[in-house]
């Protein structure tokens, strides 16, 4: 195969996807519609099972001396205080990651660009260039694409999308985008302030409770990030107005200092789900395919999961040149994300939800029991770790498995 497989989209998706294949000797374009890789920051944190993933490829060692780590995280109460925590050095003998590695997706791009795909001669990345339609056939997919220079038609045996939640490519194959979007929108805030000044026993990662308004603190380089919901009713100007950001934050640490405030983002948090993950040469990845809520931290490496799944199935069909093979190979990648989507991602990230904002007196302090009961268990809180950190998706669908391991 000469011709270069195209990637859509040069966020930490599309990017993993780029940077493995192009490890492997495949070429690759990439296309991004904006005139740089994603700046976006509001991903910050790899779990174990993504570290172990990209560690074959080079990209973990080189990811985490970028990130802090976060080896235990904590649930609170926003009045009664901390009632669980669990701690990843119960997994030290099973992973070399015992822990969450704190980072923003920005730098995980930035660093993918700079040290892995500039440098690379099997890799052309065309940025201002966006996706606007594609035929295809058994053999190849043909897209059209916008760019400076005016339209470029490119041939490619295979499209991979990772677009977006509002995918141009899940569009163009008319897909549905099944689920529901939250009521509330959240606000980002980020600030240099230092939260172990006003909770000194706080850790790196922590899941606030309450009936009114939970709250999800945790620590990345060089800034404490703070994620809340704003009332619908609230416009976004009034969401991230000065007076509303100092507010929210004095509320959340007790205090009535002032706070300097680095970064901010508002956004609508969705549950959905597309209802295939690929069609014929064509491959839907990350929030292309799935998107969820952040209380959980597994979007981001969901998807960075379905890039190693799709480029290790990518490379095995190269490699065999099998025509049914290829069928096999895609099934199999959508069938298998598909259920991870569903039952480890949706399940963990609406399970948290529901634990921090349950308004009912009696079954919310049963739910900070279990919890609790759970996190002083060394079995149950290994299993919990296990699971929260995506080890165990990893070991019981697998990665890029062949067809046949499903098979039962």
């Amino acid at each position: 195969m000469t011709k270069p497989i195209v990637v859509s989209g040069a966020g930490p998706v599309g990017l993993t996807a780029a940077t493995i294949l192009s490890s492997k000797g495949i070429p690759v374009i990439v296309l991004e519609k904006e005139n740089q890789p994603s700046k976006e920051w509001r991903a910050s944190t790899f779990h174990a099972g993504t570290l172990e993933l990209l560690e074959e490829v080079g990209i973990a060692q080189s990811l985490v001396p970028k990130g802090i780590i976060a080896d235990k995280v904590q649930y609170r109460d926003r009045q009664t205080g901390l009632y669980a925590e669990f701690d990843f050095n119960l997994i030290k003998d099973e992973t070399n990651y015992p822990y969450r590695l704190q980072c923003p997706q920005s730098t995980y791009v930035k660093m993918l660009k700079e040290e892995f795909l500039d440098p690379a001669d099997n890799v052309e990345l065309l940025f201002n260039s966006e996706l606007t339609s594609l035929e295809q056939d058994k053999d190849s997919v043909t897209i059209k694409v916008q760019t400076p220079e005016g339209e470029r038609v490119i041939e490619t045996p295979y499209l991979l999308a990772a677009d977006g939640a509002r995918s141009t490519t899940r569009k163009l194959l008319d897909y549905d985008f099944t689920g529901y979007t939250l009521e509330e929108k959240f606000l980002l805030v980020g600030t240099p302030a230092n939260f172990h000044d006003y909770i000194p026993d706080i850790a790196y990662v922590n899941y606030v409770s309450d009936p009114e308004q939970f709250l999800f603190l945790l620590k990345v380089p060089g800034a404490w990030r703070l994620l809340f919901p704003v009332p619908s009713n609230m416009t976004d100007e009034e969401a991230t107005s000065e007076e509303n950001v100092q507010k929210q934050l004095q509320k959340a640490l007790k205090t009535d200092d002032q706070f300097e405030v680095i970064e901010q983002m508002i956004y609508r948090v969705h549950q959905r789900v597309a209802e295939k993950f690929y069609k014929g040469r064509v491959v839907l990845m990350g929030d292309a395919a799935h998107v969820n809520s952040p209380m959980g931290g597994l979007g981001l490496n969901s998807g960075v999961h379905d890039a190693v799944d799709i480029t290790r199935r990518i490379e095995r069909i190269i490699n065999e040149d099998n025509e049914s093979t290829i069928q096999e190979e895609l099934e199999t990648y959508s069938d298998v994300r598909r259920k991870v989507a569903l039952e480890y991602v949706k399940l963990i990230s609406e399970k948290n939800t529901r634990l921090m904002k349950e308004k009912e007196p009696e079954l919310r302090v049963q739910m900070q029991k279990d919890m609790h009961e759970e996190a002083t268990n060394e079995d149950l809180a290994r299993k919990w770790i296990l699971r929260s950190s995506l080890i165990s998706s990893v070991r019981e669908q697998g990665i890029g498995k062949p067809p046949a391991f499903y098979i039962k």
